[in-house]
């Protein structure tokens, strides 16, 4: 057996084919599109959560664990103080549905953060036009946007054939450079929900507007990051039933989707 190992060893394309079996063998360990030195991988796809009454957001991020602001951002929840019972809302990283007992902490922080709906009670005559305050901050305030990847718009932002969309669909050729439509700090960065796949949030200056990054190959940002406008966050990739590589891009104001092609140039 020691002669036969010596032999083996000696033998170079012996160990190509013993490195190849290995890498198969391992899975995941030698990838066919390897992302480059400093990408992120993400964690796990997460689950869904059914609210049931009385329960609000503060409430569920604290059972769970996770960030308030990643939930709100990735299911459109613009009022944390209030959910509808019966809506099932995505959770990420969660590896189980978790039951949220009412002794969990439920009161919302002393600041409240930009991206939330201002609470109730002072709402009264405190109301602006929500397409008016989008063209505004969007187009001429702090934040501007600018195209995340170069190609053609497939897919436009609204309601097609009974189907929704959040955002706009480009494609482009895959493995290709997704950057930041603008500067901000990354708030996500991992599995999104639904037919997503890897997706990357950006949170903006001003904290009430978010940018979505979704069908990615590869996140090459992690949560906590920040990131100047134009710079690359991600590999443009082909996730679930969408034909052929895109990016499918989202901007939030408040949690809430508007039309990216209001913002971009």
């Amino acid at each position: 057996m020691a002669s036969f190992l010596r032999s083996f060893l000696r033998n170079p394309d012996a160990r190509f084919w013993a490195a190849g079996a290995l890498c198969l063998a391992l899975l995941g360990g030698c990838g066919l599109y390897p992302a480059r030195e400093g990408s992120y991988r993400p964690a796990r796809r997460g689950v869904y959560h059914t609210v049931r009454p009385g329960q609000s957001l503060w409430r569920i991020s604290r059972a769970y664990g996770v960030d308030v602001e990643q939930i709100a951002v990735l299911n459109g929840i613009a009022n944390p103080d209030r959910l509808k019972a019966g809506v099932r809302i995505f959770i990420p990283h969660a590896g189980r549905e978790v039951r949220v007992s009412r002794a969990v902490r439920s009161a919302p922080p002393r600041v409240r953060p930009r991206w939330a709906a201002p609470p109730k009670s002072t709402r009264k005559g405190a109301r602006r036009s929500p397409r008016k305050g989008d063209r505004s901050g969007g187009r001429s305030g702090a934040v501007k946007f600018k195209w995340p990847v170069k190609g053609k718009v497939v897919r436009r932002f609204g309601s097609r054939r009974g189907v929704k969309s959040d955002g706009i669909d480009i494609a482009a050729p895959r493995l290709a450079n997704v950057r930041a439509a603008a500067a901000g700090r990354v708030i996500f960065s991992d599995w999104g929900p639904g037919g997503l796949g890897k997706t990357v949030i950006i949170r903006h200056p001003g904290g009430q507007f978010h940018s979505v990054y979704s069908h990615n190959a590869v996140n090459l940002v992690k949560p906590g990051e920040r990131v100047r406008g134009g710079a690359v966050i991600a590999r443009l990739g082909k996730t679930g039933e969408a034909r052929g590589a895109r990016l499918h891009f989202e901007i939030r104001y408040r949690t809430k989707p508007r039309n990216p092609l209001t913002y971009l140039p």
